[in-house]
């Protein structure tokens, strides 16, 4: 990624089109300028940068579960299943509502849509777990790892200039300078949604690491990652302009936050009910 360069444009934006909803008003001229091929050629072979930086993202999310998992005297080998769970899922509920939301072919190797694959995968671990009869503790440590992972494997987004939305000179804007990007020309810098949520989540690890070692009853931290990243999503909407609206002047993935924030509050105080006590068994010993 290159340094930030001079991006040459009009001076005559709304704040609408510097990305910020309409509050305030930020002029900058220095925007973001990434040069980068959205796809590196090994001789035939082409990788695509969005690929590599999921799979990084996954790797990496993975050794951090494992260093809190293990610092906790849990078997680490449950983990790798649910990476491969969590990865599988991830991509094909992430594609299947894409496409629900933005129509196209269902086999794509361009356009996931979060939401959906964090309920699929959801979905899949609750199953995994409770066949295999795991303790909470292992949805925990994949907690962990998860906003690491997601902060890593977004940098794909950027490079592709995915999730772009309206023009803009904000200092947060992104130049896709490759003509190969999906953005609609190389010569301006737009709003960029996949670097927010690059941001987004990399808040979300910092908060989750200064309470890991607070949050005793198993079950919570997932509940707290979730719900940050619902909070933050919605949120982030009234800044990105790439999913359609649905009502009351709220996105497709807005309804879809407060909707699963809704049961993420559910699960957390159904999770402390349960395990209050089990937490006063273990503070009444000598």
């Amino acid at each position: 990624m290159r340094g930030r360069d001079l991006a040459h444009l009009p001076n005559s934006y709304t704040p609408q089109d510097w990305g910020l909803g309409g509050v305030g008003l930020v002029t900058s001229l220095a925007v973001i300028t990434i040069g980068i091929d959205p796809e590196i050629g090994l001789g035939p072979v082409k990788l695509a940068w969005h690929g590599l930086t999921i799979a990084a993202g996954i790797a990496l999310g993975a050794v951090v579960a494992g260093r809190w998992a293990r610092r906790r005297g849990m078997d680490t080998d449950p983990l790798f299943t649910m990476a491969a769970l969590v990865a599988a899922a991830g991509l094909i509920g992430g594609r299947i509502f894409y496409v629900i939301e933005h129509g196209g072919p269902l086999l794509g190797t361009r356009g996931f849509t979060f939401d959906g694959g964090v309920i699929l995968a959801a979905v899949v671990l609750a199953a995994y777990a409770r066949r295999s009869g795991m303790s909470a503790r292992y949805l925990d440590a994949g907690a962990v790892g998860l906003p690491l992972g997601v902060a890593i494997g977004r940098i794909g987004d950027v490079i592709n200039g995915e999730h772009y939305g309206p023009r803009s000179d904000f200092f947060l804007a992104v130049r896709n300078s490759n003509p190969d990007a999906l953005t609609p020309n190389p010569e301006f810098a737009y709003v960029n949604g996949g670097l927010y949520e690059v941001l987004l989540a990399s808040l979300i690890f910092a908060v989750m690491w200064s309470l890991r070692d607070r949050l005793r009853r198993p079950g919570e931290l997932v509940w707290l990652v979730l719900g940050l990243f619902s909070a933050g999503r919605f949120v982030l909407f009234f800044v990105r302009s790439d999913s359609p609206e649905l009502g009351l002047g709220l996105s497709n993935t807005q309804w879809t936050s407060l909707a699963l924030l809704v049961l993420i509050i559910a699960g957390w105080a159904l999770t402390t009910r349960r395990a209050a006590p089990q937490m006063q068994g273990l503070e009444s010993r000598p």
